[in-house]
C-alpha cells in the first residue's frame, strides 16, 4: 500500500500522514488507531504509538504504575497464584510472557521480561513485603524453580524484600488479582491492584476493605525466617 492509498484509505490528509512518518509530530490516538486498523498490525503500531507519546518504553500494562512506583518508599503486594512481578526471575516471567502471548516474537518476549525483571533495580528506594502461595514455586519445572528460588534468596538478602509464604495448609482469602499497597513519602497511601487489561488504581473509599485483605493474607502466611526456610528447602 501507498502512502497515498494508505493517507485515503485512513480518511486522513497525506501532508498528515507524511510529517508523521518523517517524525515531526505526533497524531492524535484517533488517527493512530485508523492507521493500526488499515495497516493490519493488530495493535503493534498503536502500542508504539504509545510509546512515542508517553516518551518511554513501559508497555500498557505498567504505565499506569510508574508514578507511584516512584514516589512510594514500601508496598505490601498480595497475590494469589503467582510470585509477584517484582521478584520473578526471567525464566519465570518468560514462562509467563509466553503463556500469555504465544503469538509474540522471541524479541518481544525478551524484552518486557528485561522490563520486568529489572523494574525493582530501577527503584532503589522501595521497600516490598510480598504475600504468596507456595504452590507459585513449588509446582515449577526444576530448572524455573530453582532459578527462581536464588531470585528471591538474593532479594531477601538485600533487605529491601521480605517474603511471607503461604502454606499448603492455609487458605489464601484475597481476590484473584494481585493487590499492591503503596505507602508514598508524603505519608499518602495508594492501593493498586492488577487486571488484564492493566493496572486500576482503587479509590480511597476502597481502602479499609483491600488493606484488611492484606492484613487477613499475612496472618495466613508464614513468617519471613520461616519462610525463608521453607525457600531452602525448595532448591
Amino acid at each position: 500500500m501507498t502512502q497515498t492509498q494508505l493517507a485515503r484509505s485512513a480518511n486522513i490528509s497525506l501532508s498528515s500522514l507524511n510529517r508523521w512518518e518523517q517524525g515531526g509530530s505526533l497524531p492524535r490516538r484517533e488517527n493512530a488507531e485508523r492507521l493500526d486498523h488499515e495497516l493490519r498490525t493488530e495493535g503493534r503500531l498503536l502500542a508504539r504509538f504509545d510509546e512515542a507519546k508517553d516518551g518511554f518504553t513501559v508497555p500498557p500494562w505498567a504505565r499506569d504504575l510508574v508514578s507511584i512506583e516512584t514516589a512510594a518508599r514500601t508496598v505490601h503486594v498480595v497475590a494469589l497464584a503467582l510470585v509477584p512481578g517484582y521478584l520473578q526471575s526471567p525464566l519465570y516471567a518468560s514462562m509467563l510472557f509466553r503463556a500469555s502471548r504465544p503469538w509474540a516474537p522471541d524479541a518481544e518476549i525478551g524484552r518486557l521480561v528485561r522490563l520486568r525483571c529489572q523494574r525493582l533495580e530501577q527503584l532503589p528506594d522501595l521497600r516490598v513485603t510480598a504475600v504468596f502461595p507456595v504452590s507459585a514455586i513449588d509446582s515449577l519445572p526444576p530448572e524455573i524453580r530453582t532459578e527462581q528460588v536464588a531470585a528471591l534468596q538474593r532479594w531477601v538478602s538485600t533487605g529491601r524484600v521480605t517474603l511471607h509464604l503461604v502454606p499448603h495448609e492455609s487458605l489464601l482469602l484475597v481476590p484473584t488479582a494481585p493487590v499492591m499497597v503503596f505507602q508514598l513519602e508524603n505519608g499518602e497511601q495508594v492501593i493498586s491492584s492488577d487486571h488484564a487489561t492493566g493496572s486500576v488504581v482503587a479509590e480511597t473509599s476502597m481502602h479499609p476493605r483491600l488493606t484488611s485483605m492484606v492484613s487477613t493474607a499475612l496472618a495466613a502466611a508464614l513468617p519471613s525466617r520461616m519462610s525463608l526456610e521453607v525457600l531452602e528447602g525448595l532448591t
